[in-house]
């Protein structure tokens, strides 16, 4: 398996690019940074349903990009001359050495356990099964 460094994440196009288009979208809207942050937490527990349910990949993949756009709204109005290339680059930088020492347990094994266990869609009706 090939996992990017942080080195290759600047080949990607360049956040900056499209903070000028982020921002005139933002401009619109009414909304406080708290709120289009928790629209962006919206859209991951929405993308974290479906894949748990075995939605097709697509939608998931769009909840998830949603919520990078929410995220980087919310970046963008909270700090007005924020650099994103920059401020990714840190991001990436600290995750090179992520670990889940300092996050408690019970999370850590819902963690584990949604990415480890077969999902069941739970909303299919199922018939009782004899014992």
């Amino acid at each position: 398996m090939y996992f990017l460094s942080c080195s290759e994440v600047t080949l990607l196009p360049s956040l900056n690019e499209y903070e000028g288009e982020i921002k005139k979208i933002a401009e619109k809207w009414v909304q406080t940074p708290n709120v289009t942050l928790l629209e962006a937490v919206r859209k991951i527990l929405g993308a974290t349903d479906k894949w748990r349910r075995n939605h097709p990949a697509d939608e998931v993949v769009e909840d998830v990009l949603g919520s990078i756009f929410f995220l980087l709204v919310t970046c963008t109005k909270l700090e007005h001359d924020v650099n994103l290339d920059e401020e990714f680059s840190k991001v990436c930088d600290s995750m090179e050495s992520f670990s889940f020492k300092d996050v408690p347990k019970d999370l850590v094994w819902s963690f584990i356990m949604y990415s480890a266990e077969p999902h069941v869609d739970y909303s299919q009706r199922r018939e009782p099964t004899a014992i």
